[in-house]
């Protein structure tokens, strides 16, 4: 996965490799090299409630959704990438 950090002053923009099924079954959590903030990219065991509404938003890509952002989902080397892009 490759993303931009969004904390503020920071914008690192940075790659991080998971397993395919940590991010549709499990927890993923990278931390930014830039800043060093932990961002959450999915949480399918419900450890983090806040970060889920009504139980549907699950993984990255499904809150950026919600929020009506734009994501890019492409393949490389077999595994799934998500790319942020904002608008």
């Amino acid at each position: 996965m490759t993303f931009t950090c969004t904390v503020t002053d920071c914008g690192h923009r940075s790659s991080h490799q998971f397993t395919r099924r940590s991010y549709e079954k499990g927890i993923v959590i990278v931390q930014c090299p830039g800043c060093q903030n932990r961002h959450l990219i999915a949480d399918h065991l419900a450890w983090f409630k806040e970060s889920m509404e009504e139980g549907k938003l699950k993984t990255v890509e499904d809150l950026m959704r919600s929020k009506g952002e734009k994501v890019r989902r492409g393949v490389l080397n077999a595994e799934g990438v998500v790319e942020y892009a904002p608008e």
